[in-house]
């Protein structure tokens, strides 16, 4: 079990630009919980390194990450940091395993839950959602279990953002901005798909 900022790993400490990784994961969490996307105590930010996984731990606020919320966890395998780590963290592994992402975040984004309760498969209507997004596969699971894991790194092969069912989504992408990018849209997408559909339903009654 060790906390990141414990870790003496040199040059693999930092991402592009020389930033610290907590660094950029505490960045990008604060945009998270500032736009929305995500409740401060809720969802899981992770970047793969030739290390391992660096991931947030278990409680993390997200607008409140510094170097002791990081933990840095086996990418194959279970390990001792596990005990620290999100209990998403074998999620984010098989996420890893299965494709080509560098960055991984998990939110609790409230128009997206709600449409996975909704729906099967979120299929955005907005036009930024089609041409960049594309549609998102809702999958079944308790979180951080292997079955969740399974589905989500299944729909993540061939998507960019998939959305456990009354839980999250989870967004994929080449490195933290990506990721970010992806989570943005896939909560906007279903925002305006809910408003539309939905919306005009209930209208309707």
């Amino acid at each position: 079990m060790r906390p990141f900022a414990a870790l003496h790993v040199g040059d693999k400490q930092v991402l592009h630009g020389g930033t610290m990784i907590w660094m950029e994961m505490a960045r990008f969490g604060k945009k998270l919980v500032e736009q929305g996307l995500t409740g401060s105590r809720f969802g899981n930010i992770s970047v793969l390194t030739e290390d391992g996984i660096v991931i947030t731990c278990t409680g993390s606020m997200l607008d409140e990450i510094d170097e002791g919320q990081v933990v840095l966890v086996d990418r194959d395998r279970e390990c001792a940091g596990d005990s620290i780590a999100s209990c998403e963290t074998p999620v984010h592994r098989a996420i890893y395993r299965r494709t080509d992402a560098r960055a991984v975040i998990h939110t609790h984004s409230p128009y997206a839950v709600a449409l996975s309760l909704l729906e099967d498969v979120v299929m955005p209507i907005d036009s930024e959602g089609i041409a960049f997004l594309g549609e998102m596969p809702v999958v079944d699971g308790p979180f951080g279990t292997v079955k969740l894991a399974s589905a989500v790194s299944d729909a993540l092969i061939d998507h960019r953002a998939c959305i456990a069912r009354g839980h999250g989504v989870f967004a994929r992408g080449g490195d933290l901005r990506d990721a970010y990018i992806t989570a943005s849209m896939a909560e906007h997408s279903s925002k305006i798909r809910y408003l539309v559909v939905w919306g005009r339903s209930s209208t309707k009654d």
